[in-house]
């Protein structure tokens, strides 16, 4: 059977890698275009997967003491799952009820809050302006209170139908799963798409990396946990002492915003004042100050003595990128970003000290003597 002849192709090898430059980006912008349109989905998946990266080490350590890893996936998500449904069967349905009366305290025409901020403006119009304050100041403040309440209670409504939505709370679970026994395959696969003389140093390089990223994120984590336990049994004593309320809603953010650094603190700290000084059924300003103290005492306590110990001292940041961090965090997402920003600038420096290292050692003044030497003498040599 004679073979017909190839004819010759009408492309030229330069305009064929041009089509496939064109088509992969077509395919591209399809896949950008596919997941804006199901980006509401996303965080869900996002979270999962997030869930799955932190716990892959306890589905690891199983499978080198010769659990396979489906069986090892199957005891650490147990575990886990067993614990989360517990903490949130306890935790959950307290907090809503004391978030929830926070905020509406916040709201006119009775809230205590508001009538408090009222009495501080009366205060400050009577007794510093000796009168002199415009209605029309007194109006505005009012209506931003008024807005800021109605915001903060919105805001609320739809983080609890959210987080507590029957779908999510199904999916999640799944998601976690069945990430978890993906997650080395999928990593493996990937490694296949990098050139095979890249691919060995690379490995090694992602490795090392996530290694030092996971153990910093999930110590991270141990410590916002371990703070907001320790607040919250510090301000239950001050609650059996002075019978002040909302204990669990103060310690929970305290904890969740001891990943903001600074900010987190103060925040915790003058809310915590303000509501011990608010609630308390007796010694009301000797409960705001013990409060106060307590709560700033904790949290330098875990700075100083525990965190360095847990997430390790070569993450330090240095106080103004921890500022710049907190603050592009806060433009780019609100709160969320600020809680993600420290955690994501710690992990950047140590992907960048693990790839430099040699521009992220400690230099003494000998080595900069001998630098600085080294550096004349070539001079002089260029100079013969």
């Amino acid at each position: 059977m004679t073979q017909l002849p190839r004819l010759p192709s009408p492309w030229t090898p330069e305009q064929v890698l041009w089509i496939k430059r064109i088509a992969l980006a077509i395919f591209a912008l399809l896949v950008i275009f596919f997941l804006w349109q199901v980006r509401s989905i996303l965080p869900l998946f996002l979270i999962g997967f997030f869930i799955a990266y932190l716990l892959d080490p306890l589905v690891d350590r199983l499978e080198e003491r010769g659990f396979s890893r489906t069986s090892g996936t199957v005891v650490v998500f147990s575990v886990f799952f067993l614990a989360a449904l517990g903490l949130a069967l306890v935790l959950v349905p307290p907090l809503i009820d004391q978030v929830t009366s926070l905020v509406s305290a916040c709201l006119p025409p009775k809230g205590r809050y508001y009538l408090l901020a009222l009495q501080l403006l009366d205060f400050v119009e009577v007794k510093i302006l000796k009168g002199e304050i415009p209605a029309f100041l007194e109006q505005g403040f009012q209506r931003v209170l008024e807005q800021l309440g109605n915001f903060l209670l919105a805001k609320l409504q739809g983080a609890i139908s959210t987080l507590t939505g029957l779908f999510s709370l199904i999916v999640l679970p799944f998601i976690v799963f069945f990430a978890l026994q993906i997650v080395d395959p999928l990593r493996e696969r990937i490694k296949w798409w990098v050139p095979a003389e890249y691919r060995e140093p690379l490995s090694g390089l992602v490795k090392e990396v996530g290694q030092l990223v996971g153990r910093y994120v999930r110590g991270y984590i141990v410590l916002c946990f371990a703070v907001g336990v320790a607040e919250t049994i510090f301000l239950l004593i001050c609650r059996w002492i002075f019978g002040m309320d909302y204990v669990l809603a103060v310690g929970i953010f305290g904890g969740a915003t001891y990943a903001i650094p600074y900010f987190g603190a103060l925040l915790t700290t003058l809310i915590g004042g303000l509501v011990a000084y608010t609630t308390a059924h007796q010694h009301q300003i000797l409960c705001a100050v013990i409060v106060a103290l307590g709560l700033a005492i904790i949290n330098q306590a875990f700075d100083w003595l525990i965190m360095p110990r847990v997430v390790g001292r070569q993450v330090g940041l240095h106080p103004l990128t921890v500022l710049f961090a907190v603050m592009a965090g806060g433009t780019m997402l609100g709160i969320l970003g600020m809680l993600l920003a420290v955690p994501i600038a710690g992990a950047v420096k140590l992907t960048l000290q693990t790839i430099f290292p040699q521009h992220f050692a400690p230099m003494t003044e000998e080595a900069n003597a001998v630098k600085m030497t080294a550096g004349d003498y070539e001079k002089r040599g260029e100079g013969q």
